[in-house]
């Protein structure tokens, strides 16, 4: 199958009133690359960090606000951190820490469980220095990314939810694919639930297995097929309920570092302990996220 470019790196989103459901779709390819090209990973970790910024990208775009929305996970396995942004209106970023070593000695594909471990994820939403930071935080105890998104929904938001992922190495490159659908229920501006995420009323109930078991039917290819359009899989999915979709978003890479941030960052430090980072009469500042290097002169740094 050809590739269609216009059909990755963007957001579809979507409604079904007769479902009472609203969700999204997300492709992710050139964008994918640029983030894992940028490290040496091995495919294992490579697929549960484009999962996570699949993840955070859903979650941010379901969520009206101004700022960053980031996702990190942290636990005791051989993959054992990972965090990705989500920063409005559309760029994202990731990177892992992991035991290489550990990693390989599970095999070419092991499951999300023995990578991570035991554990948490943490969702934090940051609006800028005027406004507090939100956080919610669940355990990594599903079988997978997936699962621990709808627990967070469930438990911080109370919201029923349904989120499936899906990523893949290819000759050509990374593709990775998303799909989201929250159920809100009928004449209310949000979700109404008996405090555990449970949907009380029986038509509701009805309306979430059918639009959830729908959901359930996409594959992992169909999820990250670069020829399948976005508007394609929702009619596919969706066809017999009525579904609406709504203009396209665009998803970007995007870093914040720089070198005016980082020089303002060791400026904080006092000089002894910046002639103790340096290494021959240099340091030298690596960012997590893009790979970056930047070089400083200790001497040249202005407080």
């Amino acid at each position: 199958m050809s590739t269609d470019t216009k059909a990755q790196d963007i957001v579809l989103p979507f409604q079904i009133d007769s479902l009472d459901v609203r969700g999204r779709i997300l492709r992710l390819g050139p964008v994918l690359d640029t983030v894992l090209g940028k490290h040496d990973y091995p495919d294992a970790v490579s697929v549960q960090l484009a999962q996570l910024i699949l993840t955070v990208t859903l979650l941010g775009n379901s969520v009206k606000f101004d700022g960053t929305f980031t996702a990190q996970t942290k636990s005791d396995g051989p993959l054992s951190m990972m965090v990705a942004d989500f920063v409005t209106p559309g760029t994202v970023r990731g990177f892992a820490q992991f035991d290489r070593a550990a990693v390989e000695a599970l095999g070419p594909s092991p499951n999300f469980a023995a990578l991570v471990g035991k554990g948490y994820l943490a969702m934090t939403l940051d609006q800028g220095p005027e406004t507090d930071r939100y956080q919610g935080i669940v355990a990594l105890d599903g079988p997978d990314l997936a699962a621990c998104a709808e627990s967070y929904f469930r438990d911080s938001e109370q919201i029923p939810t349904t989120v499936r992922l899906a990523a893949r190495k290819s000759p050509g490159g990374w593709h990775a694919g998303g799909l989201m659908i929250q159920h809100l229920p009928h004449g209310s501006a949000g979700p109404r639930s008996d405090g555990t995420g449970h949907l009380p009323d029986r038509t509701d109930e009805d309306h979430w297995s059918n639009a959830r078991a729908k959901a359930m039917t996409a594959t992992a290819e169909e999820l990250v097929e670069p020829s399948l359009r976005p508007e394609e899989l929702a009619w596919r999915l969706y066809h017999e309920d009525e579904v609406r979709v709504y203009p396209t978003l665009h998803i970007a890479f995007g870093c914040r570092c720089s070198r005016e941030r980082i020089s303002t960052m060791l400026a904080r430090f006092s000089p002894e302990d910046r002639a103790h980072m340096a290494v021959d009469g240099r340091i030298g500042v690596t960012c997590e996220f893009c790979n970056t290097t930047y070089d400083f002169d200790p001497q040249a740094i202005e407080p």
